[in-house]
């Protein structure tokens, strides 16, 4: 009998470990990346006024779909810099204890900024390229790539769909969809996975080292710059080795 408990105990145990190690090793794709985390964008949206599809896009962007070392290890999604605890990774940018607060911080920062306030009153909630160009202008980033590439991620995957949203009554706060919104955004999903037969979002979202290859080689050809190669796959020098695949 006391054998029979241990054995069970064992079992459930190693499916517990099994079950995190899963879910710690999960790699997302383009399509389940937007399904995980556009409720939690469009709930934001609401909040704050921040269109949906921008906070997707930039997430998307920044985190490479959620699967960026800095996105794995400090639940960082929006490439924020600051303090952070990992003993995983070495890295400036910010820890925090799940993606949801990952998402929240980056509301809270178009909040905080006095130069991102302003977007509040001169765009609306359906107006992406607006918010996605106004973000850039007051310094979230340095790239001249980013706002093509943000603004990509939008229209390929058709995400200003998930700005149309209404609100319902105050006391159940949660989203409302019609069946007919419900339908659409089943059939965009389906379109997202067809588009997943392409790895990268866009052309040059990583890179296959090949033989002699160096950073500023590929700096140059994809409208980047060293530093920012570096910070991206965190790397600590700029030696390259054949094979190895770089987030761009």
């Amino acid at each position: 009998m006391q054998k029979t408990s241990i054995g069970k105990y064992v079992m459930i145990l190693l499916m517990f470990v099994f079950t995190v190690t899963t879910t710690i090793a999960q790699k997302f794709s383009p399509s389940s990346y937007i399904a995980e985390h556009k409720d939690l964008a469009q709930q934001l949206m609401i909040e704050t006024g921040v269109p949906a599809s921008v906070i997707l896009a930039v997430a998307f962007h920044e985190s490479a779909y959620g699967n960026s070392r800095v996105a794995k290890h400090l639940n960082n999604h929006f490439g924020i810099k600051g303090k952070n605890k990992s003993k995983a990774i070495r890295s400036a940018y910010k820890g925090y204890g799940s993606a949801e607060e990952s998402y929240r911080d980056f509301v809270g920062l178009m909040q905080r900024r006095k130069a991102n306030r302003v977007l509040f009153d001169k765009y609306d909630a359906d107006d992406y390229e607006g918010w996605v160009k106004g973000i850039f202008k007051a310094g979230y980033t340095s790239l001249s790539s980013w706002t093509p590439k943000v603004l990509a991620t939008i229209r390929r995957y058709n995400l200003d769909k998930y700005d149309q949203v209404q609100q319902r009554s105050a006391d159940k706060g949660m989203l409302a969809k019609s069946g007919a919104t419900k339908i659409q955004q089943d059939i965009l999903l389906r379109s997202m996975e067809a588009n997943d037969m392409s790895v990268d979002f866009t052309p040059g979202v990583t890179h296959v080292v090949t033989k002699g290859e160096t950073l500023s080689d590929l700096a140059t050809r994809y409208n980047t710059s060293v530093e920012a190669l570096k910070r991206r796959n965190n790397l600590q020098s700029s030696k390259l080795s054949m094979g190895q695949r770089l987030l761009l």
